[in-house]
């Protein structure tokens, strides 16, 4: 057939009128040109989105994001630039294990620019705004593997990562950046379930794996059970075989547990020892989504939440749930789309169903599943269904344009929409940013009280003050201080030293065994009566058989005079016993002992697994006692004492993840390497 006679004059479709166009010369096609536009529309997106708090010096991050999250991150940045690695910390708890700590973040690569540059409550601001790069990308190419318009991609990608869900989260860093690997782990997902490519199967595994190393335990369960959903509803419209999501799920799940071994074996025995361990949400929880909250998709400050005069349940970053006045009229008309409608809704009516909690009914199956009787407010799923509503929602606006044919239609939505999430979602709401510089709110009061505090305080005691305490500035600024405190702000407080620094209240005298000299009343530091050494030796024991009977004596024992010895083992005392620090360092201490007889030394760090006790290179026995307290044994004479931590799980874990990223490099490199390989056989040969 002949082509069709142009009009004279005419420029043929693609050229210009002296040769090819500028994206033919370059080998890309319209769609390339649109999916590259539309990636550097969505950075400029987030740097205006996020231009006010980068930019201000008169704002800060709050609540959590400073109380927690800076002064842990900038502790350990300057450690690891100091070159030491803080697997044990004396600046919370009386002594605690750091780096078991999920919620630092210490194994999450994209933290470790920030560590190494160092930590400020400026930086945090940055981390918000690369992930919510990370959340808009990750989106925008999962909807791209449904629809075919980038804008409207774009569009989908401002609806999850502007979304209220991370405007109420920008307080807590290890949520938000968990949150933001989602769409990755689901592209990935989507990629091997319906392409079937080993690569994607890889990538998604590592998405899953820096989704788990981010931090936040709950995010990432939801973050997997989303990914089943989705698989199930990829394979229930019939773009894949059951097997090939039984092979894709098992392979992400296995891949990303090695890849995060390093953190999950030493997580998995703090959370043992905390008092997480004995805590289940199954039957009632807090933090369950209200009818009410749906207001929010409408009415931005249906609770008052922009404006900052709040009347909604008690933690008001949690229903907050704009996602832009387009987001559920377009989502409603994604349903009618066959391609997405049932994976859109599978992610999202199971997520809200769930998010009700008991009175739902469907919580109390799932908590019955292994993991999720142990987290708490279910409204923090809703990320999974601000996704789906955002991918529904791209279905929708593709419906729209397709039957319109309006050229400029999915470019005006994408800036609608970017419009009114930058107003409502940045620069007036109260959730995203303070607009009080950190100084304000929190470095002035930090640094007077930090500088009364240690004043007072003798050097090698500790200083006392209730949990979650703002004595010091931010919950966790002893950490910013360098102050040693018997109290902290952490889900994952040991649960014997828990219940220890209850028991203070009702016998004073606990409080001077904690090696505390100072404590926080009024207005100023009051001393503490009847301080004990760090270490000492028992001038007299009594054995109890277990946790239990040893909590019940605590209210009525003297540290001073008896120790409690948990275990039937018998235990000699030397009250004219002496021993002194010779050197301490976090999770190190030398001493110096000289006894008459073997004795017990009783000391002021928590019981935890991983302290080893040697003499002269022989290991000493450890023994729990005051019920969450260490002690060990030394023989008659004098000699030297070396008291280390060692982290029980971190070298299995470490070398399980090296192995594990090793192999994943290897297998994206044999995968890549076959594919050159395959294109190099199919492609034409000169003179062919």
């Amino acid at each position: 057939m002949r082509a069709a006679a142009q009009p004279s004059g005419a420029i043929p479709r693609g050229r210009g009128k002296s040769g090819p166009s500028v994206d033919q010369a370059l080998g890309l096609s319209s769609q390339q040109t649109q999916r590259r536009l539309s990636i550097a529309t969505l950075v400029l997106a987030v740097l205006i989105f996020y231009w006010i708090p980068l930019t201000d010096a008169g704002t800060t991050l709050q609540w959590d994001a400073i109380d927690y999250h800076l002064s842990v991150q900038k502790y350990f940045g300057d450690e690891i630039r100091n070159g030491r690695a803080p697997f044990w910390t004396e600046y919370t708890y009386s002594g605690f294990p750091f780096l078991a700590d999920p919620q630092v973040g210490a194994f999450y690569p994209l933290n470790w620019p920030f560590f190494l540059y160092g930590v400020t409550a400026e930086a945090l601001k940055w981390e918000l705004a690369l992930h919510a790069l990370l959340a808009c990308l990750g989106v925008f190419l999962l909807a791209l593997e449904w629809i075919e318009s980038p804008p409207l991609a774009t569009m989908a990608a401002m609806m999850f990562g502007f979304s209220g869900y991370f405007a109420g989260h920008s307080s807590h860093i290890g949520m938000f950046q968990s949150a933001a690997w989602l769409p990755w782990l689901l592209w990935g997902a989507h990629r091997a379930l319906v392409r079937g490519r080993n690569s994607a199967l890889i990538g998604a595994g590592l998405a899953g794996a820096c989704l788990f190393l981010a931090g936040h335990f709950q995010t990432a369960l939801y973050s997997f059970s989303a990914l089943f959903l989705y698989a199930v509803g990829v394979a229930a419209i019939g773009k894949c075989s059951w097997w090939r999501v039984i092979r894709t799920l098992g392979g992400i799940g296995l891949l990303t547990v090695l890849l995060s071994a390093v953190q999950i074996l030493p997580t998995y025995e703090l959370t043992s020892q905390s008092i997480r361990a004995a805590q289940s949400y199954a039957q009632k929880t807090s933090g369950t989504l209200e009818w009410r909250a749906f207001g929010t998709l409408f009415v931005p400050n249906m609770y008052g939440s922009v404006s900052g005069h709040y009347s909604g349940p008690v933690d008001r970053s949690q229903y907050y749930l704009y996602g832009g006045i387009l987001l559920i009229p377009l989502a409603v008309l994604g349903c009618l789309a066959k391609r997405l409608r049932w994976v859109g809704l599978m992610l999202a009516v199971p997520a809200v169903w769930y998010a009700f909690g008991p009175p739902g009914g469907l919580y109390w199956l799932i908590a019955a599943l292994p993991g999720f009787a142990k987290v708490r407010a279910p409204i923090h799923v809703w990320f999974v269904v601000a996704l789906a509503l955002a991918l529904l929602a791209a279905a929708g606006a593709e419906g729209l344009n397709r039957r319109w044919r309006v050229g400029w239609l999915a470019v005006a939505l994408a800036g609608v929409t970017f419009c009114d999430l930058t107003f409502w979602n940045s620069l007036e709401n109260q959730l995203a940013y303070a607009r009080s510089s950190f100084e304000q709110l929190y470095g002035r009061r930090e640094a007077q009280d930090a500088a009364l505090v240690r004043q007072a305080l003798p050097e090698g005691t500790r200083f006392h003050a209730a949990n979650s305490s703002t004595v010091l500035g931010p919950m966790n600024g002893s950490f910013d201080e360098r102050l040693e405190v018997t109290y902290g702000y952490n889900p994952l407080e040991l649960k014997r030293y828990s219940e220890y620094f209850s028991a203070i209240a009702a016998n004073p005298k606990l409080l001077g065994a904690l090696n505390a000299s100072w404590q926080a009343r009024r207005s100023r530091p009051e001393a503490v009566a009847g301080t004990l050494p760090r270490f000492f030796f028992a001038r007299n024991v009594a054995s109890v058989p277990g946790p239990a009977e040893s909590l019940a004596r605590l209210a009525s024992t003297d540290p001073a005079a008896v120790t409690l010895v948990e275990g039937a083992a018998a235990v000699t005392v030397a009250p004219s016993g002496a021993v002194a620090i010779e050197r301490a360092e976090p999770g190190l201490y030398v001493l110096k002992f000289k006894t008459p007889q073997p004795g017990l030394v009783r000391s002021a760090i928590p019981w935890f697994p991983g302290w080893q006790a040697s003499c002269n290179e022989k290991e000493l026995r450890l023994r729990i006692v005051d019920h969450a307290l260490l002690g060990f044994e030394v023989p008659a004479g004098s000699g030297e004492v070396v008291l280390q931590y060692h982290s029980t799980w971190f070298p299995l874990g470490a070398g399980i993840s090296f192995l594990a990223l090793f192999a994943a490099v290897f297998g994206l490199a044999r995968t890549y390497g076959a594919g050159s390989a395959s294109k190099a056989e199919d492609a034409p040969t000169s003179g062919g």
